[in-house]
């Protein structure tokens, strides 16, 4: 497997030297800063990812932490598709990287959850308009944060009795906050820009499926993977990326905090994503 090479010398200098602002939670002058503009949209573009090491401080790490592990959390296993959904039998045979299932597990906090916390920080950094006006930037066009009343702002939480599979998004754009680390493993595995469209129908999507999960070939030339680090920023656009978190091992739970956002400013998930993920215990 190939490790991005995304930690630009500029990016890393930035990140450990700008003053933290807003209560110390998050580097908000990473952002505004034009030339990290230029080189995240570049990253995006050539490696399929975007990252910001270091954005959020390790105070922002500890409260953004405390506040989703306050929060009740839903234990989800389930069997579906890459496309989050039971797959499409009617147009497609059962042997079709279309209908391939997998078995996911994780444990999820959704966002009406942490819209009950006492001082809902998850929910405020998502609502910010510095963070959607920069990764508007960095895109070159307008981008909207998700109508849906979990998938928009969730965490989740993977132990070494969990299995995150390869999935795409159905979300337009992903982004993840890092907080923390498990002992090893827990990787963001990806393919990036692998499927053009967002349909379900798209023969490279299916393609990829078929590569990944069925033949199981040699597959180090497709697969990227970035090494997480506790307070890093990482952006993507999930719907044309295959990807997941690798399994990881020990004791320590690897915990992330998860945006998501569309071009289409009425973007809700559809049924069959809300049902396979089941992202909130407010749900069941």
């Amino acid at each position: 497997m190939k490790r991005s090479n995304l930690l630009s010398n500029h990016i890393q200098m930035i990140s450990s030297t700008s003053p933290s602002l807003l209560n110390g939670f998050v580097d908000w002058s990473i952002l505004a800063d034009p030339s990290t503009i230029e080189t995240c949209r570049q990253s995006l573009k050539d490696d399929g990812v975007m990252l910001l090491p270091n954005f959020v401080t390790p105070a922002g790490i500890t409260h953004l932490k405390e506040e989703i592990l306050s929060c009740p959390h839903n234990e989800s296993t389930q069997h579906y598709t890459p496309y989050q959904d039971q797959g499409d039998f009617e147009k497609y045979p059962a042997s079709h990287p279309r209908n391939y299932k997998l078995h996911s597990s994780a444990s999820f906090v959704g966002r009406k959850s942490l819209e009950t916390t006492t001082k809902v920080q998850c929910i405020s950094m998502y609502n910010d308009e510095r963070v959607i006006d920069f990764l508007s930037k960095v895109l070159g066009h307008k981008l909207y944060r998700s109508k849906d009343e979990n998938g928009s702002v969730y965490s989740y939480r993977i132990t070494s009795n969990h299995n995150p599979p390869w999935h795409f998004d159905e979300s337009h754009y992903t982004m993840i906050l890092y907080l923390q680390s498990s002992e090893s493993g827990g990787e963001f595995e990806y393919v990036p820009w692998c499927r053009p469209t967002r349909s379900v129908d798209d023969e490279d999507g299916h393609d990829i499926i078929n590569k990944i999960l069925i033949e199981k070939d040699n597959n180090d030339d497709l697969i990227q993977q970035v090494q997480p680090q506790d307070g890093m920023l990482l952006f993507f656009a999930g719907a044309h990326t295959f990807h997941r978190a690798a399994p990881i091992q020990g004791n320590t739970a690897r915990i992330g905090l998860v945006f998501t956002f569309s071009e289409d400013k009425t973007f809700r998930n559809s049924d069959d994503v809300k049902s396979s993920n089941q992202w909130d215990p407010a749900d069941f």
